[in-house]
């Protein structure tokens, strides 16, 4: 039986090794379609085909949302690979593996190797945590560098180890650059805080902070100031001021939510092993013990009170604080393997029942959007995990927690790979772009009413000249043969007095818009 007298290293090898798996096959399987995977994959490319490292661009416009970091890695990715979807998500996948990495070799360190392990299956098997490392997005790059930032900080606070202070400066630097200020505050109020409350004041008296500091200064400021200079600060008043101080003071892009929805969003996306947190809070006199559990605790608290009180809120935003909320987990289920705690069954439970939604959940969102027709098989596929669950749990006597333990990483695992090798490009395969790219291939004019889906920029040559005029869209489809006209259903009042034929329209699933494609009609 797995326990930390058993355990050896290779395990964990093992376990890098089938995560790889999971990340890298069928990655390119699932069409960009998602709106922050289109934009960032596109901006990318544009960046890279103009040869330019400093201003972001979509379309041809200015993108003001992220840093460059991702950006980087993707014009890396494409000139290896070609730009396609797997180039695109390809260093997301990296740095999941990178994470995993990090998350172990720092918490076998400070604390030890078999808690260490059992943080990486909480993570290995989170559906979330392996869907968010097979995007096109920048939160996979801030979650590796904020990791490995805080885990070195925390080292070099532990030991006086100077080296892990100069590894966290440049951490922190390449966080900043992937995701701004953000990527310095929260992480540096957690560890101000610990600072605090454990007494160690003189580290502030160190000398090598200020050239760690100058460090971090140097890796971040020259794109900052160049970027500023290139844009005549129109980055920087869009970035800081609108992609930062306007989304914690405002929801933004409808992205609101009541208070505690950051903490659901915590519970829900470290399933499976979320579901022992009541046990591990009941446990926590014997878990909180070591001075690393401690500081977890204090980095996801600071998390998820700061993107709780943020007005705007998505799944992804408290994501950074997953790797230390896994290693207080895997401190539970390595304390429950080996015997020093125990645990009631609740939390299986928990599991069986949300597995059994799962299933449902799917039946009724595809019986009721008419884009996923023809995938009504979707749902009987997802119920044989929950029923395989239930069948060899009943088979697991004595309260066997190996076994269950054991069941829990296999089926979940099992289910991973379903759901992201198979289910989800099954259903992103259905959305709009996907199935009129080759009929708005055909034409060498393209261009957009108001608002399109972005997904179409990244299959096509060139960018998409938008009109907010309808006269404007007349008289390109009088004066330019097969121009194509990328729409929304919403908007279709407004062509009453166009010649048109809509050769094309399907809804966005599981949303409310529904994308038109039209193009001139000869009609008198």
């Amino acid at each position: 039986m797995l326990s930390q007298q058993t355990y050896k290293n290779t395990y964990f090898w093992i376990l890098f090794v089938a995560l790889c798996a999971i990340l890298l096959v069928r990655l390119g399987a699932t069409p960009i379609y998602i709106l922050d995977e289109a934009k960032n994959a596109q901006c990318a490319r544009e960046m890279l085909q103009r040869g330019d490292l400093i201003v972001p661009t979509f379309n041809g416009e200015l993108r003001v949302d992220k840093p460059p970091l991702h950006y980087f890695f993707m014009m890396a990715s494409y000139k290896i690979f070609g730009v396609n979807e797997f180039a695109a998500r390809f260093f997301s996948v990296i740095m999941g593996l990178l994470t995993i990495l990090v998350t172990y070799k720092y918490t076998k360190r400070l604390f030890n190797p078999f808690a260490a392990f059992c943080a990486c299956l909480v993570l290995a098997t989170s559906t979330q945590f392996l869907f968010e490392f097979r995007l096109s997005v920048p939160d996979p790059y801030l979650i590796f560098f904020i990791t490995l930032a805080l885990f070195s900080a925390f080292t070099w606070i532990k030991e006086n180890n100077i080296s892990q202070l100069y590894i966290s400066a440049i951490a922190f630097a390449l966080a900043v650059l992937a995701k701004g200020p953000v990527a310095l505050a929260l992480p540096g109020l957690s560890l101000l805080i610990w600072i605090i409350w454990g007494k160690k004041w003189k580290i502030f008296f160190t000398w090598h902070l200020l050239p760690a500091f100058a460090l971090l200064l140097a890796i971040v400021l020259p794109w900052y100031i160049s970027v500023h200079n290139a844009t005549r600060g129109a980055w920087t008043r869009g970035f800081f001021i609108e992609h930062n101080l306007n989304r914690f003071s405002e929801p933004k892009e409808g992205h609101g939510g009541f208070f505690h929805i950051t903490v659901l969003f915590v519970l829900i996306g470290l399933l499976p092993f979320m579901s022992f947190i009541g046990e591990a809070i009941k446990n926590r006199k014997s878990i909180f013990q070591n001075d690393l559990i401690k500081f977890c605790g204090v980095v996801v608290i600071v998390f998820i009170i700061f993107f709780s009180i943020s007005k705007t809120k998505l799944p992804n935003y408290a994501m950074p604080c997953y790797p230390f909320a896994a290693v207080i987990l895997g401190s539970f289920i390595a304390s429950l393997l080996n015997g020093q705690v125990t645990s009631k069954k609740y939390p299986v439970y928990i599991l069986i029942s949300i597995m059994f939604l799962l299933p449902i959940a799917a039946y009724f969102s595809i019986k009721h959007e008419v884009e996923l027709n023809s995938l009504r098989w979707v749902p009987w596929v997802i119920i044989i995990i929950p029923l395989a669950f239930l069948c060899f749990l009943l088979l697991i006597k004595n309260h066997n927690w190996q076994k269950m333990i054991y069941l829990i990483v296999i089926l979940f695992s099992l289910m991973n790979i379903i759901l992201l090798h198979y289910v989800y490009p099954a259903i992103y395969k259905q959305n709009p772009v996907a199935k009129t790219i080759g009929i708005v291939r055909q034409s060498s004019n393209i261009i957009s009413y108001q608002i399109y889906n972005p997904g179409y920029n990244f299959y096509l040559d060139s960018n998409i000249k938008k009109y907010y005029s309808v006269d404007s869209i007349n008289l390109q489809l009088q004066q330019t043969p097969g121009v194509i006209v990328i729409t929304r259903k919403e908007f279709m009042d407004s062509f009453k007095r166009v010649n048109f034929k809509i050769i094309a329209q399907h809804r966005d699933i599981f949303e409310i818009p529904t994308t038109i494609i039209l193009t001139g009609n000869a009609r008198p």
